[in-house]
């Protein structure tokens, strides 16, 4: 008689060993396009009754780039934001040279009590606009802006 519980495990010991040359390519790959790549460790039980310890925590994950801002503004929301219906982004050239590009710029305000966060994936509906740089005197460069619905407007609980 065959013991179909323990076949069943060799045939996915042997499936999840085969996998690791596909998760470490694939993670080569990122690293090479600049991402950071944590590979997760791989347990494998000795029979079919162990195998809820051994779970699948996944197989890689990424690091995301999140750029941080302090404004020296006093905003917490859109019904509040004292420069319209736009919110700045980044500078054109800090957004178009970054490798990798960030997933999110947080925004916080001048007193740290609340966030504006801009996802990457609203780039599409960014406009670019050369202003007045007032860190600096008579410097002007372009700057990326999005409409206010492209921002998600957060209190800094518990700070």
């Amino acid at each position: 008689m065959i013991d179909t519980d323990h076949a069943a495990h060799q045939t996915f010991v042997k499936h999840l060993d085969a996998s690791h040359d596909a998760v470490w390519h694939a993670a080569r790959w990122l690293q090479k396009r600049g991402h950071h790549v944590v590979v997760s460790p791989t347990t494998k039980s000795k029979t079919h009754g162990e195998w809820k310890q051994h779970a699948d925590s996944g197989d890689l994950y990424l690091q995301q780039r999140v750029e941080v801002k302090r404004r020296g503004l006093d905003f917490t929301g859109a019904h509040d934001w004292p420069h319209g219906d736009k919110f700045i982004v980044c500078s054109r050239h800090s957004y178009d040279l970054a490798k990798p590009k960030p997933y999110a710029w947080i925004i916080l305000n001048k007193p740290l009590t609340h966030a504006a966060i801009v996802k990457a994936d609203t780039r599409a509906r960014w406009v670019i606009e050369k202003r007045t740089d007032s860190r600096y005197l008579n410097y002007t460069q372009e700057f990326y802006f999005c409409p206010l619905d492209c921002v998600t407007w957060v209190e800094m609980e518990g700070q």
